[in-house]
């Protein structure tokens, strides 16, 4: 059972003198009436507790004067966790996927402009002015709907129309396709054109989706921000009409699926990697128990093989490779980079193992099996005594019939999960339920 809890604000400043922004405490509603009240556009840091970039904008670029100064002068500014209270609502409906996030919102809660990623003081600042500059030449989205609605239909127009519906969290794909009915085929190759297109091309059956395949024969010579949309389409293309697949249980689909990703593949063994995934993903999200171990036992078996060695010399290749990026040692990027690689060979394979893992869990009640699937979850834990790693397996070992042992290792999960100050709820309804003897076990 889900706690729920109850916040409740009080729209002020934060209290005390000093450099940087200042951000405004409240509901987000509070924040919208402020900006009216001021006729400012707001400002918002959307971030999450566990982000690195987060803090290092936080502490080192937030509390800058020159910084303080432009945004407090400009702006109403906000921040808020995206996981946390009406956090979550607002990266739903702005369609936040990578942390921080800055969003640039109208007094009626539209948005302006975004940016994100961690950044020094001059480029922080010169997102200010692109925002400003922005919202100079805004025009609410209602003014275009009811021009759309009117039957404007120019080139020019739904380009423009396009691009603003490409800031709200909708499905646009209709409008997508409507757009590039209305421009020449010379033009499918612009930039332009490719970056529009891109984040609404929801399915590999659409004429969006074969303009951004037709680019992969030109790859090499596309822009940087051309390859960038290409790639983020096709790939948002591929997950989308694996959603559909699953929702309709649509087997066929998968296959046509796995078609399109050999290829759009460049390499033998990315096309192998990704029809693995999509096949697990489908198993599991549709209960396929027996597709599911297929792909489980062999993946497995593969990395149950790995020595330690192995994954020693693979941790050694990370770190190199990051070396060979030539980034300032003493930068916070490459320390933050240098820290997520520590025993990251272990941590890849250690993950796998563990959600091959719990899809026994989830599906399989062969005694056979579960006691194989203990195996990956034994070494998962060895590679990295994780609250997840020991949670599976704690599962399976309840499964089997071993109720101490569950407890005992249950219990261990609960333990290293509050030491990494991570939310235990789930891991203690889970005891809950083992001591009630309410999950399942077989016979």
């Amino acid at each position: 059972m889900k706690k729920i809890f109850l916040y409740i604000f009080f729209f002020i400043p934060v209290a005390g003198v000093g450099a940087g922004i200042k951000f405004y405490e409240g509901t987000w509603s509070q924040v919208l009436a402020e900006a009216q009240k001021q006729n400012k556009t707001i400002f918002i840091d959307i971030f999450t507790t566990w982000c690195g970039p987060c803090k290092q904008m936080s502490n080192n670029i937030f509390t800058n004067d020159r910084v303080g100064e432009r945004y407090n002068a400009t702006f109403i500014n906000y921040k808020i966790d995206a996981e946390k209270g009406e956090g979550i609502e607002l990266a739903k409906k702005f369609a936040i996927t990578a942390y921080p996030t800055y969003l640039f919102v109208s007094p009626e809660g539209e948005l302006i402009y975004r940016s994100l990623g961690s950044m020094p003081v001059e480029k922080f600042l010169g997102e200010a002015d692109k925002a400003i500059e922005f919202a100079k030449i805004f025009s609410p989205i209602a003014v275009m709907d009811r021009s759309y609605a009117a039957g404007k239909r120019t080139p020019e127009f739904l380009y423009e129309y396009l691009k603003r519906k490409n800031m709200t969290n909708s499905d646009n794909a209709a409008l997508t396709e409507e757009y590039i009915k209305s421009i020449s085929e010379s033009e499918y190759k612009t930039e332009k054109v490719l970056a529009v297109i891109a984040p609404n091309v929801n399915s590999i059956d659409s004429k969006a989706f074969e303009i951004l395949v037709s680019s992969l024969s030109r790859f090499m010579y596309l822009t940087n921000q051309q390859q960038k949309a290409v790639l983020q389409g096709i790939s948002k293309a591929k997950i989308q009409t694996l959603r559909k697949a699953i929702e309709k249980k649509d087997k066929y689909l998968l296959e046509k699926l796995v078609d399109v990703v050999r290829e759009t593949s460049y390499s033998a063994n990315g096309a192998k990697a990704e029809e693995r995934q999509f096949r697990m993903d489908y198993a599991k999200a549709t209960r396929d128990g027996e597709n599911f171990k297929k792909i489980a036992t062999a993946e497995a078996s593969f990395l149950m093989s790995i020595t330690a060695a192995d994954l020693e010399k693979e941790t050694l290749k990370l770190y190199q490779a990051l070396k060979e990026k030539n980034l300032d040692e003493n930068s916070p990027q490459y320390l933050m980079m240098h820290e997520s690689l520590k025993d990251g060979a272990k941590k890849a394979t250690a993950f796998q193992l563990n959600e091959y893992a719990w899809g026994y869990v989830q599906m399989i009640d062969n005694r056979r099996d579960l006691e194989e699937a203990s195996k990956w979850s034994a070494r998962a834990v060895e590679l990295i005594e994780s609250p997840a790693n020991l949670d599976t397996y704690a599962n399976l070992q309840y499964k089997l019939g071993d109720k101490k042992l569950a407890l005992k290792t249950q219990k261990k999960a609960i333990k290293i999960a509050k030491k990494l100050n991570e939310d235990t709820t789930e891991l203690e309804e889970t005891l809950k339920n083992m001591k009630r003897g309410s999950l399942k076990a077989i016979e």
